[in-house]
């Protein structure tokens, strides 16, 4: 099984990141293949004619969105909603087929207290859109600042028991959907 893990951030030093690659980690301790797919976005992806005529850049990260049998969005919240970069990525999906019945999971984070909670709901709106999969269980972190440790990890076990809940989960929710 593929699995494509998602910061929807492209921002230095954001804590979204450090999270993806926990996520990741959870997903290989359960046999999974992982991509984290980063989203360090050339100019490219601003072109006009990007959607249109993709550049190599961008197919490639494309082909890597594609490839994946499930995934895993870890989203923090900007200004109410998701961040510009991954609305950017994800209009330059094909379509139907970049969402139609994929499956995906989301994880939001947030400075504030409500855990990204707003980014999530906006994507779903756009996964759901586009017919993905969604699957219901997501997680969100409030104040994640104060959930980092110094070198990056949770300190919370039961934050980290919920996201290792939710790769299991959500592993299952892909093989049934996808046998």
């Amino acid at each position: 099984m593929n699995i494509t893990v998602i910061p929807g951030t492209n921002r230095t030093g954001a804590k979204t990141l450090l999270l993806a690659k926990q996520v990741a980690e959870d997903h290989r301790a359960l046999g999974a293949t992982v991509d984290l797919l980063e989203l360090d976005l050339g100019a490219e992806f601003l072109a006009g004619t990007a959607y249109k005529q993709p550049t190599p850049g961008i197919k490639g990260f494309v082909d890597r969105f594609l490839a994946s049998d499930g995934v895993v969005f870890v989203v923090p919240e900007y200004n109410g909603s998701f961040p510009g970069v991954l609305k950017l990525f994800l209009d330059m999906l094909p379509y139907p087929a970049g969402f139609d019945r994929r499956p995906c999971a989301f994880i939001g984070l947030s400075s504030g207290q409500f855990g990204g909670l707003r980014a999530v709901e906006h994507l779903q709106a756009v996964a759901g859109y586009r017919n993905a999969h969604l699957y219901p269980p997501r997680v969100f972190i409030a104040g994640i600042e104060k959930q980092l440790t110094p070198e990056g990890a949770l300190s919370d076990p039961k934050l980290v028991q919920r996201l290792k809940d939710q790769a299991a989960g959500f592993q299952q929710f892909v093989k049934a959907l996808r046998p």
